[in-house]
């Protein structure tokens, strides 16, 4: 669900996204697991789509255009478009679809232009996300479009892109001194690390298990326990008899574990420990662990210098965003748009 709100509210770089991508088609996601979510009341769209859906100056949108802008929108988010989104959902792409033909109006009349051979490069580009020209042709027809649609959806993206790189970004200026300026005032986002490298036995046991069983499962804990005091490789232990299959490989190692990872109980025993103890037989709903502390790491802060690069990166899309906004605005007042859905 937050894939699905996340692309559902971007308009500014996002505009790019209603063109000519064609990822493969995801995999729809099992109804139960997507949780309902509180949608805001928009009006419904129909059912299935006019062949107009919105005009734009002397441009007309297709109902079939923002069929493809949905498609792609679900490839964005990884899964299929829940029933509650839909009109939120595609009223929410089709605002983006009329930004984009809006940068595209101004990018004509601008007289801005891409090379062919351009275009050609970035279909083999897309071409080359497939493993063969069959799933690639068979891809296209799955989302009832033709090479050439596709091609002509290239070349009104390209057109775009070159729009806002040659008018809408261009100067833009991010120094050292707007990027230390965020790293002062957020210094709590550049906290990392901290926590316990750690390694368990798991002796597991179903949570509707009896108390025979329990007993059976703890004996066997203490038991291991036991030879662990004696001397007997920990990791040795873990590889042999542990029954966590993700860990136990690795002589039990669970890597660096953090505060509120794991269940109460399990945090708690872990973090009681000294480095290179094993605690007693603790016991969870997956069952009973032997828990042993390698060393705990001490969170830092990240200095300036190591996430300066970062913080101009997201400064630089931030201001990017924002005067593609107060752009895509500005076109949107001087421009007669009629939405027919």
């Amino acid at each position: 669900m937050h894939a699905w709100r996340a692309v559902s509210c971007g308009v500014c770089l996002s505009i790019l996204a209603c063109g000519a991508a064609v990822p493969a088609e995801p995999e729809p996601a099992p109804a139960e697991d997507v949780a309902a979510p509180d949608v805001p009341e928009v009006d419904p769209v129909p059912e299935p789509l006019p062949d107009v859906v919105a005009r734009v100056n002397a441009s007309r949108i297709t109902g079939d255009e923002l069929e493809r802008a949905v498609r792609s929108a679900e490839a964005q988010a990884g899964q299929a478009l829940p029933a509650q989104l839909r009109d939120q959902v595609y009223r929410s792409v089709l605002d983006r679809l009329v930004s984009f033909h809006l940068l595209l109006q101004e990018s004509e009349t601008r007289r801005l232009s891409v090379d062919d051979d351009a275009i050609e490069q970035r279909l083999a580009g897309l071409r080359g996300n497939f493993p063969s020209d069959e799933a690639f042709e068979a891809q296209l027809a799955g989302w009832d479009t033709t090479i050439d649609i596709l091609r002509e959806e290239t070349r009104r993206d390209m057109l775009v892109e070159l729009m806002l790189e040659t008018v809408v970004m261009a100067g833009i200026d991010i120094d050292a001194g707007a990027a230390q300026s965020f790293y002062d005032q957020h210094t709590e986002q550049f906290l990392e690390g901290g926590g316990a490298r750690a390694r368990h036995i798991l002796i597991g046991v179903s949570p509707d298990a009896d108390s025979a069983a329990r007993a059976e499962a703890r004996e066997r804990a203490e038991t291991l326990l036991r030879e662990a005091q004696d001397g007997a490789d920990f990791a040795d232990l873990a590889r042999t008899h542990s029954e966590d299959p993700g860990s136990a490989p690795n002589g039990g190692d669970l890597g660096l574990v953090v505060r509120d990872q794991t269940v109460p109980d399990f945090e708690a025993a872990l973090f009681a420990l000294d480095a290179g103890d094993i605690s007693g037989v603790v016991e969870t709903p997956f069952g009973f662990h032997l828990i042993q502390l390698v060393g705990l790491e001490a969170s830092r802060t990240v200095p300036f210098e190591e996430a300066s690069g970062q913080i101009h990166e997201f400064l630089l899309r931030q201001e990017q965003q924002a005067r593609t906004e107060a752009f895509v605005a500005e076109l949107l007042a001087n421009s007669d748009v009629e939405i027919l859905i």
